[in-house]
């Protein structure tokens, strides 16, 4: 799979320069975070998968070091360090990031922007994806093939029907992931077998205070305090959860069957609204009911991509489309480049209200942003 033709040194600063500029003049402030960041962050909200390919190292006094692995987690953390958390910003960047990859430079720039602490959500959201669209034609990408996709109407379809809370919670962790997704429709509808989970079983039998000081005392002996960004106390619940699961969760298969409608809905965005009300009323009216707000959301930020010069005709909305990362919260989106015959993106982003959070901000803080992956645009390494 060939790569987009790199671009000379010349043309190269020059399309940079531009991007800079752009971002600057729509308020976002350059920020440089530190190279050598530790590690926990990237694991904990990434997933121990994420590990592999990070370029690791030690500090002195023993904490665990790794060369930034993309600008996101950075930019937020620099946010939290630097003053309130539910402040208002607007950051941008440009510079290498480090990662092992199977194919292309461990080493290769990044560009993106953020906006931090903007409570109106779909104006924000809408800003992103034109300003994402903007940085793509000043780095030579014209005319991209656009997906998008909205976690908030996946949360709502699936809050609105006759589930328990965990199979609540773990469909919702699960959307973006489609195999596994598939995987736990299958054993909702009763089409596959269940799990086993020994040590889930004995803790579901457990009290909470009990089950919580056993998970503690595994977390110590194996000298973790943390796993995935969960504290003892929700690992316990969560391995209680899946006890349940092994012991045979009641199958839903009309549950089921009414996700899996959801989940096949992909249509040009601006006819997309259209196609999840048809869904909703089909349904019926408790998953219409619960879709409202989502919806009406959806629709006023097509408005506002409109009113800034986005076509919805020209966006792809795919409903099975998300990340299976737990701090994403709704609208996402990603950028392509058709003439790539490998098919990779070129520029993702979405909302992330979760992240700063999970960073250890006491209150959310509504947050979306996006990256570029400049070495498939044809940029080496120079900034």
């Amino acid at each position: 799979m060939a790569p987009t033709a790199a671009i000379g040194v010349l043309e190269a600063d020059a399309r940079l320069a531009r991007l800079r500029g752009l971002l600057e003049a729509a308020g976002h402030a350059f920020v440089e975070p530190a190279v050598l960041q530790p590690v926990e962050p990237f694991v904990d909200l990434a997933g121990e998968d994420l590990r592999r390919r990070l370029f690791l190292t030690s500090a002195a006094d023993g904490r665990e070091l790794c060369l930034r692995p993309d600008y996101t987690i950075p930019v937020c953390r620099l946010h939290l360090d630097t003053g309130s958390a539910g402040r208002q910003a607007r950051y941008a960047y440009l510079g290498p990031v480090f990662r092992q990859r199977p194919q292309g430079p461990s080493e290769f720039l990044q560009a993106g922007a953020e906006w931090l602490g903007h409570a109106d959500e779909e104006a924000t959201d809408a800003e992103a994806l034109a300003r994402a669209l903007e940085a793509a034609a000043v780095l030579g990408l014209d005319r991209p093939t656009v997906r998008i996709g909205d976690e908030a109407l996946f949360a709502a379809v699936v809050g609105a029907l006759d589930l328990s809370d965990a199979w609540r919670r773990r469909l919702t962790s699960l959307f973006g992931d489609g195999p596994r997704l598939t995987a736990a429709l299958d054993r909702l509808d009763g089409t596959a077998a269940p799990e086993r989970a020994a040590v889930a079983g004995a803790l579901a039998f457990a009290e909470p205070e009990t089950a919580r000081a056993l998970v503690e005392d595994m977390l110590s002996i194996a000298g973790l305090s943390t796993v995935g960004g969960r504290g003892a106390g929700e690992i316990a619940e969560r391995l209680a959860e899946q006890a349940a699961f092994a012991a045979g969760a009641r199958p839903a298969p009309e549950a089921a069957a009414v996700i899996r409608r959801y989940l096949a809905i992909a249509a040009p965005a601006d006819a997309a609204g259209d196609a999840v009300a048809a869904f909703a009323r089909d349904a019926g009216s408790g998953v219409s009911a619960a879709l409202a707000a989502a919806l009406d959301a959806f629709r006023r930020r097509l408005d506002l991509l409109a009113e800034r010069g986005v076509a919805a005709a020209g966006l792809g909305f795919e409903a099975a489309f998300g990340r299976p990362l737990d701090y994403y919260t709704g609208f996402m989106f990603e950028l392509y480049d058709p003439a790539r015959p490998d098919g990779a993106q070129v520029v993702g982003g979405g909302r992330y209200d979760r992240m700063l959070t999970l960073l250890g901000a006491e209150a959310p803080v509504p947050a979306v942003g996006f990256s570029v992956w400049l070495d498939r645009l044809g940029f080496g390494g120079r900034a």
